[in-house]
C-alpha cells in the first residue's frame, strides 16, 4: 500500500503534468493546414493536449503473423504527432513502421532531415515479412518539421518501388574465420584477441546502478566482433553511447555505410543514460575497423561529426 506521502507526490506530479499540458498554446488552423500539405494527408486535432496527429497505414505490405493474414486495418502502423514546443514552434514525436531492407536508407534520411532517431527495435514476433519500429522526434518549426516527416515517409515508398518484396537480409558468412588480429589492433587501439580466428575487443565504461559502479564486465562496454577472413569479413559491433553522443554516432555509422540494426538501453535509471547502438557491416576487415574507429573518434570528439545538411 502506497504511504500519505508518496500517494500525496503522485498526485502532485500528475497534477503539474496535466496543468502544464492545458497551458500549451493551440496549433492554429494554418500551421495544421501546412502540415496536412507537408505531409499529403489530413491530421487529427486533439485540442485538450495540443496535438495533431497523422497515422500512416502500411497497405502496401501483406503481413502474417504466424499463420494469420492480417489486414491493413489490423496492422501497426506509422504515426507521427506535432506539439507545440516550450524552446521552439513545435515538436514532432513518431514511430515509422518499416521493413529490413528500408531501416538504414530512412534512419539516414531522418537524419540528414534534422530529426533525431531514439529508438530501433521489432515490432511483433513471428511475422512475415519481419517490421521494425523506428522511433523519431525533433524540434523547430511546424515546415521543416512536416517537410522532414514527409521525407523519411517519401524514402520508405522509394524503397519499396525500387523492390516490390523485402530484400532478404545479410549473405551467408565464411565458413571459417582467420582474421589477423594485429593490424585491427593497431587502427583502434585496442588490445583485442582471435583465439578462434574471430577479433574480438571490448571498452568499457562506468555507470551507476542505484549508486553502485558497475563497468565493462557487467555489460557497460563497446564490443567489436569482427569474422570471415582479412579480405572478406563481417562486423558485428555494439557501441554503448549517452544521449549527448547518440545522434552524432549514428550519423557517423551511417555516413561509413555501416547499418543499424537496433538501438536500445540495457537499464533503466542508470547515470548517465547509457544506449547501445547495434552495428552491422561488410568489406576487408582492415576496412571495417577503420569505420569503426572514425565513429569511436567522433563519439569522445577525436573527430569532426559528419555534416549533418
Amino acid at each position: 500500500m502506497e504511504t500519505p506521502l508518496v500517494s500525496w507526490r503522485s498526485w502532485t506530479v500528475m497534477t503539474v503534468a496535466v496543468c502544464s499540458i492545458a497551458a500549451m498554446p493551440p496549433i492554429s488552423e494554418q500551421a495544421r493546414a501546412g502540415l496536412d500539405r507537408a505531409l499529403g494527408a489530413k491530421g487529427v486535432y486533439v485540442s485538450e493536449e495540443s496535438a495533431y496527429t497523422f497515422t500512416f497505414p502500411r497497405a502496401d505490405v501483406s503481413l502474417r503473423v504466424g499463420g494469420q493474414r492480417l489486414s491493413p486495418a489490423q496492422s501497426p502502423k506509422s504515426w507521427a504527432t506535432f506539439a507545440p514546443s516550450m524552446h521552439r514552434e513545435g515538436m514532432v514525436n513518431g514511430e515509422l513502421i518499416v521493413l529490413d531492407d528500408e531501416v538504414n536508407p530512412v534512419l539516414t534520411v531522418a537524419l540528414r532531415s534534422g530529426l533525431e532517431v531514439t529508438g530501433l527495435g521489432a515490432t511483433l514476433l513471428s511475422e512475415q515479412p519481419r517490421l521494425l519500429t523506428l522511433n523519431v522526434t525533433g524540434e523547430g518549426t511546424y515546415q521543416t518539421l512536416g517537410a522532414a516527416m514527409r521525407k523519411t515517409l517519401d524514402e520508405v515508398r522509394r524503397v519499396r518501388s525500387d523492390k516490390r518484396e523485402p530484400a532478404a537480409t545479410g549473405s551467408a558468412a565464411p565458413l571459417n574465420n582467420a582474421i589477423d588480429p594485429s593490424p585491427l589492433n593497431a587502427i583502434l587501439s585496442m588490445r583485442g584477441s582471435a583465439p578462434d580466428g574471430i577479433y574480438r575487443a571490448a571498452i568499457g565504461r562506468v555507470v551507476l546502478v542505484n549508486g553502485t559502479p558497475i563497468g565493462r564486465e557487467m555489460g557497460m562496454s563497446t564490443k567489436v566482433s569482427i569474422f570471415g577472413t582479412n579480405e572478406r569479413a563481417f562486423a558485428d559491433a555494439e557501441l554503448i553511447v549517452n544521449a549527448d553522443e547518440l545522434q552524432r554516432v549514428l550519423l557517423a555509422l551511417r555516413t561509413k555505410d555501416l547499418n543499424i540494426t537496433s538501438i536500445r538501453n540495457h537499464l533503466v535509471g542508470e547515470h548517465p543514460q547509457s544506449i547501445f547502438v547495434r552495428v552491422w557491416g561488410q568489406g576487408t576487415a582492415s576496412d571495417l575497423v577503420k569505420r569503426l574507429r572514425y565513429t569511436l573518434d567522433v563519439e569522445v570528439g577525436a573527430a569532426r561529426p559528419p555534416a549533418e545538411q
